[in-house]
């Protein structure tokens, strides 16, 4: 008759801890993923925009080395 009245019992609070730690590192795990595909979005959205820039800046320099090329060896071609 001395016996306490448990409304727990050990094996359910230990389960229940069990469970909440489970579902924080779940909860963490996720933010931490949701976190890095923004940060790899962003990287990525950086580097098309210096991409797009540095396209312009070599077709431009394509363009002006080739026509270089072509005026030094019109240069040299003439039978002057």
């Amino acid at each position: 008759m001395n016996r306490r009245f448990l409304l727990f019992r050990r094996d359910e609070i230990e389960n229940s801890l069990v469970r909440f730690a489970v579902r924080k590192i779940r909860e963490q795990r996720r933010d931490e993923r949701r976190l890095a595909e923004q940060r790899a979005t962003k990287h990525r959205i950086h580097a098309r925009k210096s991409c797009i820039a540095d396209a312009r800046s070599y077709r431009i320099a394509s363009e002006l080395s080739v026509l270089a090329v072509a005026l030094f060896r019109g240069k040299n071609t003439d039978p002057a």
